[in-house]
């Protein structure tokens, strides 16, 4: 296209001296003063007969530079957006003659699988990796932005084509793009769809040692949690009372709590453990959970690290449901055992 443009540049110079030329030399104009009685007509004649053809040409060169022109601004903005804005670490960008293309990998299937594990073993949330991928902050993610982002992981080189495909599998409303929810989908499901390598494991008991454990296991957590919910159960009540006295947004986000909370029932708190706000620690601290997550679990009885450490597998899944989350993002990231190091962390 480069080409292009400086051959259309090249081709109205010379239609530009070819039309000066008809116009100095054009007979009409050797025509004694008498006869013209209208430069006006004399000069249209010459537009229409003389020059026809050659503003003809004129007008396919002039199309041919704007074209040429279009191609070039647009490649300039491809090589900003790929050595400026992607944190590509280069002295400058490299020239043309000592340039050569990186080969370009075969599409395997699994890149998507790939991608999860990638994520899995930074510790990066999909939140985190996606606002790393939107290079112009747009909130959507485009081909060429996921083609940088697999390349720059690691995972594949991939041509435009294949990448294609691949955006086409997430993209759930066909806009050819990628938001936040399109891509968090797409890695849960497939997350749920890998076996599970790391199940837990409980420890095998002898028979006499449940038999001990039942008969040793105190009272005390299960009417802790008796109390404790008689006590939210009246919270509730009263935070209900108080909804006619809020506007609308806060009244919105009110209700969201309140059933969040009601839901509080369907937990296991005797396993839990119950606690008060006055004792609560910083929930944010657990990568995954936001401030509003972390008023939902607040909502729910939850306040510190010790109960999120103690959840069971079935316990995650209730506490997922309750807080109204994506599919099995809580055991995805992991609340549990990065309650347990943060406390682990307190105790040393």
């Amino acid at each position: 296209m480069r080409a292009l443009g400086n051959s259309a540049r090249a081709g109205i110079i010379i239609l530009g001296l070819y039309l000066m030329r008809i116009l100095v030399d054009a007979s009409r104009w050797d025509a004694p003063m008498a006869e013209m009685t209208s430069p006006t007509a004399h000069f249209a004649d010459v537009l229409m007969v003389d020059w026809s053809l050659a503003l003809l040409v004129l007008g396919a060169l002039l199309s041919m530079a704007m074209i040429g022109a279009s191609y070039l601004v647009r490649d300039e903005r491809l090589e900003n957006l790929v050595w400026n804005e992607s944190d590509i670490e280069v002295a400058s960008a490299p020239s043309k003659r000592g340039f050569s293309p990186k080969a370009m990998d075969k599409a395997s299937g699994n890149e998507l699988a790939l991608l999860a594990n990638y994520l899995a073993e930074k510790g990066q949330t999909v939140f985190q990796f996606f606002r790393s991928i939107d290079l112009d902050d747009s909130g959507e993610v485009d081909t060429m932005e996921f083609q940088i982002a697999l390349s720059k992981a690691k995972i594949a080189n991939l041509p435009p084509w294949d990448i294609d495909a691949l955006v086409s599998q997430m993209d759930l409303n066909g806009d050819g793009k990628l938001d936040l929810p399109e891509l968090d989908i797409a890695l849960l499901s497939i997350e749920a769809a890998k076996p599970e390598e790391e199940a837990e494991e409980e420890p095998e008991v002898a028979e006499e040692d449940v038999d001990v454990e039942v008969e040793t296991q105190p009272e005390q957590a299960e009417d802790e949690a008796a109390e404790d919910q008689a006590r939210m159960d009246k919270e509730i009540e009263e935070r209900r009372k108080r909804l006619e006295n809020l506007d609308e947004k806060a009244r919105k986000k009110e209700e969201e709590l309140i059933r969040v909370a009601e839901k509080r029932k369907t937990i296991d708190f005797g396993t839990l453990g119950v606690a008060s706000a006055s004792e609560a620690d910083d929930l944010q601290e657990i990568k995954g959970i936001g401030p509003f997550i972390a008023e939902k679990l607040n909502a729910l009885g939850i306040y510190k690290f010790s109960q999120l450490a103690n959840m069971t597998s079935e316990i995650e899944e209730e506490v997922n449901v309750a807080i109204e989350f994506f599919p099995g993002r809580v055991k995805r990231d992991e609340w549990a055992k990065q309650a347990r190091n943060l406390t682990g962390g307190e105790e040393e």
